[in-house]
């Protein structure tokens, strides 16, 4: 174990007062030198009452732990208030809402920078942290299954090891990896990880993943919670393909055009429209509605008759949460350039 190496572990969070305590817990329990590692919470301004958690655990603790503001609210920027105060050799950023299952996270962490001499470390995340309904449940194994993410992610494998491409599963880093290409783009609601973790990759870094390293996440627990996630997730999609033109694919654009068509197929369905224009919506919506009845029986046949009636919905929240996400964010980009445009061309300034 590289015991002498010391470790800065950063929690955004924002209203985590009931998830905050156990995760606190866990990493106060952790196989490592207590004045080897510090827990740094930087909190986006709750209004639970996540401050007087920290507070309260901070007072009888052996770790050091710093609580720091987030005006800014967003993860991303909370991210950053945690590095401008961290000391440790390696950083490690874990979300308030995760279960931590082994005692020796931290321990593999350096033992793992050491052996690999990586500059990132990537982990697995699956929704496997207590859930608290059949709902929860049904979201893990959704979010799990082929069609429930993407097939370029190592986010839910528990079975990789070795040197990988760091965008989707990064979360640990040597300190100099913030030296050489700056912090989080704090304009990042959502896809800021993936966004910073892109931005390795291009550097030449080395990143490496392990199952060891494996955090809990929670799913969420019903229909609305989960489409707004999605809906943000999308958003984040188009401001990380303006960023990084060379992220945009066909996989990152099809929940778009799966939205779109479902809608063209439904307006299609109520005001007058050629018959062969409906059967051309139509069928391709039939067939989604197919693969996507095949892949819920395929979980119901692993874990139960009633998963087949809670997936149907999921990967329809999951898949159009995400194409809704994608429109409203692009078209909240044109919608803003030509606002923009107006306001220059009423003040006499000719655009470049």
């Amino acid at each position: 174990m590289d015991s002498g190496s010391t470790i800065s572990v950063i929690l955004p969070v924002r209203n985590e007062a009931q998830s905050l305590p156990a995760l606190l817990e866990s990493l106060a329990g952790q196989a490592y030198p207590h004045d080897a590692f510090e827990i740094i919470v930087a909190d986006g301004r709750s209004t639970d009452a996540t401050r007087d958690v920290v507070r309260g655990f901070a007072a009888t603790s052996s770790v050091a732990i710093t609580l720091v503001d987030n005006p800014h609210i967003r993860s991303s920027a909370g991210r950053n208030a945690g590095l401008n105060v961290a000391r440790g050799d390696y950083i490690l950023f874990i979300d308030g809402h995760c279960h931590i299952p082994s005692t020796h996270l931290l321990r593999d962490t350096a033992a793992l920078f050491a052996q690999s001499q990586a500059d990132c470390l990537c982990r697995p995340q699956p929704l496997l942290a207590p859930v608290k309904s059949a709902f929860g449940e049904a979201v893990a194994a959704v979010r799990a299954s082929a069609l429930g993410h993407g097939r370029d992610s190592f986010i839910y494998d528990l079975a990789a090891t070795g040197f990988v491409d760091p965008a989707s599963s990064g979360a640990a880093y040597r300190r100099n990896v913030f030296q050489a290409i700056g912090g989080y783009d704090e304009r990042f609601d959502a896809c800021e990880d993936v966004e910073f973790n892109i931005r390795v990759r291009k550097s030449g870094m080395k990143a490496y993943t392990d199952p060891r390293l494996a955090v809990y996440y929670e799913p969420r627990e019903s229909f609305g919670s989960l489409f707004k996630q999605m809906l943000r997730y999308g958003r984040g999609r188009v401001r990380l393909m303006l960023k990084h033109r060379d992220c945009i694919s066909a996989g990152q654009l099809a929940p778009a055009l799966l939205a779109a068509w479902i809608i063209a197929s439904i307006v299609s369905c109520v005001v007058p429209a050629p018959a062969w224009l409906r059967i051309a919506l139509t069928v391709p919506v039939l067939a989604y509605a197919a693969v996507i009845a095949g892949a819920s029986l395929h979980l119901a046949w692993k874990h139960g008759s009633g998963f087949f009636f809670r997936a149907v919905p999921i990967y329809i929240a999951i898949h159009l949460g995400l194409g809704c996400g994608l429109w409203l964010e692009a078209l909240s980009g044109i919608r803003n350039r030509l606002t923009s445009r107006s306001s220059l061309k009423r003040a006499g300034v000719t655009e470049c």
